[in-house]
Parts: structure tokens; sequence; C-alpha cells
């Protein structure tokens, strides 16, 4: 949708200012211990990849003692399901078994590939590192969500009448092979599309937190969230509109489908 121009001259009160910050000076303190001190620096990660073209993804781990090589075993590899209990991890998705250290090096990666996984499952993959070489508070342990899109097909020209922007655009409207989702191409801005996912009622659509446009009034990349209905071909949302610094509000945003949907 060629509605970029609004994004750069709108002028709309925040709701809120929030302030963060991050210190990762002392990250080698935390983890000083007897040991090399290695651990992975959160216990979560999530990777989304598109519905082709994709290799893998790193996996970074510290340690604190860095003179000299290292090599860290990873003991254990598996995933889990809905209810946390261990299954076999399939060949589509390859864990090295070991993390290498250069001297003088205080972080490396491991690369986990990954191949044909299902299109639109969520796989839980946990991975173990030795806890012989972990200080006491040490995250040994990473659960990482991996997601493959899933495939779309275009449906043709779909019509945007956006209350935030005050304007009315067009854009091309792709359905989920697989599922009932449907993805609106560059819908405010070129480059940032935004998924409708239809419930399996046919009637309630959600839209999870996305990215909508890479700045407005100079706050940053602006996010969309939401939810509200599909009914005769017309998507009706009320989007909460935010940046980094907090929320512009809520507007009800209307999509309507192609004919053919």
């Amino acid at each position: 949708m060629k509605i970029k121009g609004y994004i750069l001259g709108i002028s709309v009160a925040m709701a809120s200012l929030l302030v963060s910050s991050c210190d990762t000076d002392n990250l080698t303190d935390v983890y000083q211990s007897s040991t090399i001190g290695a651990t992975f620096i959160t216990a979560s990660q999530s990777v989304s990849f598109p519905s082709s073209g994709y290799e893998g993804f790193d996996v970074e781990v510290v340690r604190a003692q860095t003179e000299a090589p290292a090599t860290i075993k990873v003991t254990s590899a598996i995933l889990l399901d809905a209810d946390g209990n261990a299954l076999p991890l399939p060949s589509t998705i390859q864990v090295p078994s070991e993390v290498n250290f250069e001297a003088g090096e205080g972080r490396s990666s491991l690369h986990v590939s990954v191949g044909d996984i299902t299109p639109g499952e969520t796989y839980q993959l946990a991975i173990t590192l030795d806890e012989t070489v972990a200080p006491v508070d040490a995250t040994m342990t990473k659960i990482i969500s991996i997601f493959r899109d899933y495939t779309y097909t275009s449906l043709g020209t779909g019509t945007l009448n956006s209350t935030f922007f005050e304007a009315t655009g067009t854009a091309e409207i792709q359905k989920a092979d697989q599922t009932t989702w449907y993805k609106a191409i560059g819908l405010y801005e070129e480059g940032y599309d935004i998924i409708f996912k239809v419930a399996q009622d046919g009637k309630t659509v959600t839209v999870d937190q996305q990215a909508a446009a890479s700045d407005i009034s100079g706050y940053g990349t602006l996010y969309v969230a939401g939810s509200g209905t599909l009914e005769n071909g017309v998507i009706t949302v009320e989007l909460e509109f935010t940046v980094s610094a907090g929320s512009f509000g809520s507007c009800t945003e209307e999509l309507i489908l192609p004919a053919a949907n």
C-alpha cells in the first residue's frame, strides 16, 4: 500500500513513554567461577523461517575463563512436546555435538541446521551443554522455538481502509495453503507484510504483534497487534499501533479481501 507519506507526516500524541537500558559490560564478571564459566546467555530463543530459502541459525555460548582454547560438549539435543516430554530429534534438525572456543575467545556459537520441517508447526528444541564446565548460576539448557512459515498463494488485490492513517490503499493479498491465514503484502509500507490469522470458527481474526513500517514520526519501527472478525470477505480489526517508546492507541482497520477468497 502506498501509505508511506502518511507515516512520515503523521502527528499523534503518545500515550506513554518507556525507557529501557541494557548493560553488557560486566557479562564476564557474572559468570566468574573455578571452571571455564560456560553458559548460554539466555534460557530461550525464537527462530522463524520463511517457507523456503532457510538453512539454520546460531545459538550463542559465552565463557568467563578465556586464556586457553576450549571445547564444550552438547550432552543432549531433543524436541519437547506440548507437555514438555522428550521426543527424538528428527533428521531435519541437526545440532553439533560440541562448541569450540579459540584462545582469548569469550563468545562462540553452535550452528543448528534446519531442513524440510513442517510449515506452520512450532518445534521446541532443547539443547543442553556439559554442566561440569559451568558456574553455579549458569544456564546450561536452552529452549528454542523453531517455526517455518506456511506457503502462500496470491488471491489478488485487496483494499485497506485505514482509520489510523486516514487513508485508503490497495495491497496484494495472499492466503496460506495449509490454513486460513491471510498475508497483506506491504500493507502500510513496502517490505512489511501483515498476517491476519483466522480461527477455526471462520470468523475470529488475530493479528499478532508484527512490524508494520520502518519509522513513524522519528520514533522508529511501528508495530501493530490486535483482533477482530471476518465477515462477508471483510476483515475488521481493532489494532494498537506502538513503537518502542509507547503506544499511539488503537484504531479500527478494515481490509476488504479479493472476491475469490
